[in-house]
């Protein structure tokens, strides 16, 4: 007969930073706690290497492998979360049909669950002879010319990053860049990949015909290097019902009602700013049962590029396939004022009905805490209010104030304005006789 641990609220799966954000956020209701982090250590690495690649103050290899180094001495130990009445574990788990978590030597149960980010990972298809990349640390130089293996965001910024200090290839499955992005966003940052000397590649024009494996020298690279992305199949989900890749109803709760998923587990677009408004809503439902709901088209998320990008609301695609010919679009971009890369940008698109901004895509330097800011309350005269401060030439806000002025010039343009006046006499009018 199995024997079970201390009943738990809330049981969380993960062990990203975005993980601990959940697990913290949760134990400050008095809820009792574990979470479930056998990869911890290895997300840890991947996100500390990767900042320490964006920093723009390391320059060379050895100054990084020291930073890297200094930083994951100093990492949060998994032993800091006790005293907030957290119980971490760092064995793996696996669910059992009785809905309760089989660990090395004996058994946990919670009332809820929750998937989050980094319970284990996944090489991409194709990379198994690969390096994974918070491996690279440990090489003592790094080769000329480097082969970068992943898909979306993650893998986007990974290639940048490491352009840097190698020639760089990236080998994507997806058939654009940033699928997920809007197709203006897509455009630049393809421009600017390549300004930096990255190379663009599909993944099946690099396997081998018989092995269906990357061969580095396919490619002309010394060293194939694989973004992991994170993987669910050790849980054994199956056995509580639940397939992958998971599914979740408008709740974020999947097919067995006391599982709840948010962040990487869903898929699409691995972005730390997506899951932690997406775990908000999880644990708000699971702890509380709740029925809150997250709305997709007023989601932010960055990614770290030569010009950083700030993403808010929905695409032009997605806002055209809602609302129809009701949408107008008004975009502007500039150079920076000062900039190191002549590819840098300062871009705005904003994707308008009414007054109403129904989404807002942003690259330059601060895109990311704009697009965040600028989008709680989406109005053009909220929007105009916010960066009238902070209007300079050469900056984003400069490119931003421009496509506000575009909306004001058309809105405001003699014939357009007899129109909106017309529609809406006759709309009065229409009003008073019902």
């Amino acid at each position: 007969m199995a024997t079970y641990s201390t009943d738990y609220d809330l049981a969380i799966l993960g062990g990203s930073r975005g993980s601990r954000f959940a697990a913290c956020r949760a134990a400050q209701t008095g809820a009792r706690i574990a979470l479930i982090a056998p990869s911890w250590r290895t997300s840890d690495a991947m996100e500390i290497l990767l900042q320490s690649l964006q920093s723009p103050h390391i320059r060379d290899w050895a100054t990084l492998r020291d930073w890297f180094n200094l930083q994951c001495q100093s990492a949060v130990s998994p032993t800091a979360l006790s005293p907030y009445g957290i119980d971490v574990i760092l064995e793996p788990a696996r669910f059992t049909p009785e809905l309760a978590l089989r660990l090395e030597n004996r058994h946990l149960k919670a009332s809820r669950y929750l998937l989050t980010d980094g319970y284990g990972t996944s090489i991409p298809h194709g990379a198994q002879d690969s390096l994974s990349c918070q491996q690279l640390a440990q090489l003592r130089t790094l080769p000329h010319h480097i082969a970068i293996v992943g898909s979306g965001a993650t893998a986007v910024e990974w290639a940048y990053a490491l352009s840097r200090f190698a020639n760089v290839t990236l080998i994507q499955n997806e058939r654009s860049l940033l699928p997920a992005a809007d197709r203006d966003i897509q455009r630049l940052s393809q421009a600017q990949l390549k300004s930096v000397g990255i190379t663009l590649a599909s993944l099946e024009d690099c396997l081998d015909s018989d092995s269906r494996q990357i061969d580095a020298k396919h490619v002309e690279a010394d060293l194939l290097v694989a973004v992991p992305s994170y993987s669910w199949e050790a849980l054994q989900l199956e056995n509580v019902g639940i397939e992958t890749p998971i599914t979740v109803n408008r709740h974020l709760q999947t097919t067995c009602n006391q599982v709840y998923a948010s962040g990487s587990s869903l898929g699409g677009e691995n972005r730390p700013e997506l899951a932690q408004q997406e775990t908000t809503i999880a644990l708000e439902n699971a702890l509380f049962g709740k029925r809150h709901t997250l709305d997709y088209g007023r989601t932010f998320y960055a990614i770290q590029l030569l010009s950083p990008i700030g993403h808010w609301g929905l695409t032009e695609r997605q806002a055209r396939e809602r609302y129809g010919d009701d949408v107008q679009v008004f975009q502007a971009a500039c150079l920076p004022a000062v900039a190191d890369d002549g590819a840098q940008t300062n871009f705005c698109k904003l994707i308008i009905q009414g007054v109403q901004i129904l989404g807002m895509h942003l690259m330059g330097d601060g895109a990311p805490a704009l697009a965040a800011v600028l989008g709680h309350r989406p109005t053009i005269a909220t929007l105009s209010q916010r960066i009238a401060a902070g209007v300079q030439t050469g900056t984003l806000y400069d490119a931003i104030h421009q496509a506000v002025e575009k909306w004001h010039h058309h809105r405001w343009s003699e014939g357009q304005w007899r129109r909106d006046w017309a529609e809406n006499w006759f709309n009065f009018r229409r009003s008073l006789g019902n």
